[in-house]
């Protein structure tokens, strides 16, 4: 733990984001840590602010709380960087999403007030309409990155944008992930003129693709992520399903948890393909990154088919695909959101149609029975993610963008 009184001798810039990596879920928001830990080099120290809902002990392990950070009023060292994980009563925020803003509103302000930095990156639409008021109040720029659910005509991002008008008409810069966010936050009103495409990017000095494949016994299929309805596992599932019978060298990976899991393990069951699909839980392991990585080592075929709601929630630039194609796994996606872009628009993998199974099963025959195709796209996915993607160039990008922002305000 760090005294707080060490915040005005360490820190330059605030970060605003909930659910930053913790011990509990080192794999929160990896995106955020980066640029966190990375801006460092150009000389933006970042106090990372995290507000974090209180879960009373008796919910803390249960299923649906275990992966939520431990709150802290103090400073505590995470990785390199400094974060405060301030606790708070957080309600739903389809109900009680003022209240919400509010109570951030006043977590910001006390550490503003604190530290007086120079900028401040908000991270998720929400955070932005907290942050603006007292930023504006101080001069102090401020930066606003969205990332899906924020953006759009989905439920929740129409309740935001009842919030976002102050932020459009004082804001400084509004980041989006892809060019099909950066549209969506237009004819949400946000100015032309202060919204950007800016991309994620990955550290490739993480990903080392096997020098030389090794032969598997059969042909794996690899899903990964956080599951829930839109994220389209069950898609990728039906998929399998089709060539499951004419194909008894294949086999399904599916590497993570989220509420929609226990579906797709009864849907793996309903068609008869149990004992090919194997369900891993990494959120329960002692390093959850090294499992998506040795998954991803040992596979022959990513696939990733999730689809926009009825309501109109959208993905963003989903970084596991980033994460494949640096391992030179040839990749399976659904042309949705800023997928496109992450798969070089079709050039350095396969897009299908959102819901499309009959399509996304065709292309994984294709897959199958291609091996040469399979090594080519790997290959180009590893360069593209190396121009397009590379956290390097990514940050340095950023980090002009920050210091601009400083030296003009």
């Amino acid at each position: 733990m760090y005294d707080s009184n060490l915040i005005k001798l360490e820190f330059n810039a605030l970060a605003i984001r909930d659910y930053y990596p913790s011990n509990e879920q080192p794999t929160n928001s990896l995106w955020v840590y980066e640029q966190v830990f990375r801006l460092k080099d150009y000389g933006l120290n970042s106090l990372v602010l995290s507000p974090t809902p209180f879960i009373p002990k008796f919910f803390k392990n249960t299923r649906k709380f275990y992966k939520y950070p431990t709150y802290n009023k103090n400073i505590e060292k995470y990785k390199g960087t400094y974060v405060i994980r301030y606790p708070y009563l957080k309600l739903p925020s389809n109900y009680f999403l003022k209240y919400n803003t509010l109570i951030l509103n006043n977590i910001i302000k006390k550490y503003l007030n604190k530290i007086n930095p120079l900028i401040v990156h908000a991270h998720f639409g929400r955070n932005g309409v907290a942050a603006i008021k007292e930023c504006k109040k101080r001069n102090i720029p401020l930066v606003t990155f969205f990332y899906g659910d924020d953006v759009g005509v989905a439920d929740y991002a129409n309740k935001l944008s009842q919030y976002y008008s102050y932020l459009k008409m004082w804001g400084n810069l509004f980041i989006a992930l892809s060019i099909d966010m950066r549209n969506d936050l237009i004819n949400m009103g946000f100015p032309p003129e202060k919204t950007i495409v800016h991309h994620l990017g990955i550290d490739l000095n993480n990903f080392k693709p096997p020098s030389q494949k090794k032969e598997n016994e059969k042909i794996i299929f690899l899903c990964v992520g956080r599951f829930h309805k839109y994220k389209g596992g069950q898609d990728c599932i039906r998929a399998f399903a089709k060539l499951s019978v004419k194909y008894q060298n294949i086999q399904l990976r599916i590497v993570g948890d989220g509420p929609y899991i226990d579906h797709l393990k009864r849907l793996s069951t309903e068609l008869n393909i149990k004992d090919k699909v194997i369900f891993i839980n990494n959120f329960q392991m002692y390093d959850p990154r090294k499992v998506v990585l040795d998954e991803m080592a040992n596979a022959d075929i990513f696939v990733f088919t999730p689809f926009e709601s009825t309501n109109g929630m959208k993905t963003g630039t989903p970084v596991v695909l980033m994460e494949a194609q640096a391992m030179k796994l040839p990749c399976i996606a659904t042309d949705h959101a800023g997928i496109s872009e992450v798969l070089d628009f079709g050039n350095s993998g396969i897009l299908v149609k959102q819901r499309d199974i009959k399509q996304i099963a065709c292309k994984m025959e294709e897959l199958i029975n291609d091996k040469e195709k399979r090594v080519i796209l790997g290959i180009k996915g590893r360069d593209y993610i190396e121009r397009e993607f590379n956290l390097d160039k990514q940050i340095y990008k950023l980090s002009k963008i920050y210091n601009n922002l400083i030296n003009n305000k």
